[in-house]
């Protein structure tokens, strides 16, 4: 099921780095709309923040893009950042390891070998 997902991401999301706005605004990572963005200009990207990010897409496809963001504004309001049940199940899966489908993507955007 995971790597459908990875690969669900692989072929519907468009990693970007070197967001400038987001280093002024202190964001490391954030995905809008079918953009998964980070901060750092090489996409030396940690495996937290990466995976993360990557939960962020897989409830995007779970809950669709419209519903996703109508309940992720409603769950930040309702119950703030860390409370938010998006931001608490990201923040309880970014310590799991990626799976080889995950970690393929990552190799990708760095230089696409593994390290």
């Amino acid at each position: 099921m995971r790597s459908e997902l990875t690969t669900t991401v692989s072929k519907r999301f468009r990693v970007v780095c070197d967001v400038d706005w987001m280093k002024a605004a202190g964001v490391r990572g954030i995905v809008m709309g079918r953009r998964i963005m980070f901060a750092d200009a090489a996409c030396d990207i940690p495996r937290w923040l990466f995976r993360h990010e990557l939960e962020h897409a897989y409830q995007q496809i779970r809950e669709g893009v419209i519903l996703f963001y109508l309940k992720y504004i409603y769950y930040s309001v309702r119950y703030g950042y860390k409370a938010n049940p998006f931001e608490a199940e990201a923040f309880k899966k970014q310590v799991l390891p990626l799976t080889t489908h995950e970690e393929q993507l990552l190799w990708k955007l760095k230089d696409g070998s593994p390290k």
